[in-house]
């Protein structure tokens, strides 16, 4: 059995501030190390992390996502045409479809 592997990519903007896009797969072998590698991403709370390139997530994610968007470290974003996006639809995670969205949910009203 192989385990899973992601990746984090940090990009940060003077528009957008700090985001992390996850890629690869998240499952029981590393949800985890998401957590953790997650937290340790200096910067601004709660942190967008745009989920969108993640090729396959499962329960174990899912729960470590709802973990950190209940303690609001992040705020996720999956967009419409991912391949987990009727997952996170069918587990209710809460998401955005955009960086920008994501973005405009944070600014004072």
């Amino acid at each position: 059995m192989s385990t899973a592997a992601f990746a984090l990519t940090l990009t940060t903007t003077d528009t957008t501030g700090d985001t992390v896009a996850v890629s690869g797969e998240i499952d029981i072998t590393n949800a985890a190390e998401l957590i953790t590698s997650i937290d340790d991403v200096a910067g601004r709370r709660p942190l967008i992390v745009d989920l969108s390139e993640l090729r396959y997530l499962d329960s174990a994610g899912f729960a470590a996502l709802f973990q950190m968007i209940d303690r609001g470290a992040i705020v996720a974003v999956v967009d419409p045409n991912s391949p987990v996006r009727a997952a996170t639809n069918l587990t209710g995670l809460p998401c955005h479809d955009s960086i920008d969205a994501a973005i405009a949910s944070q600014q004072p009203s």
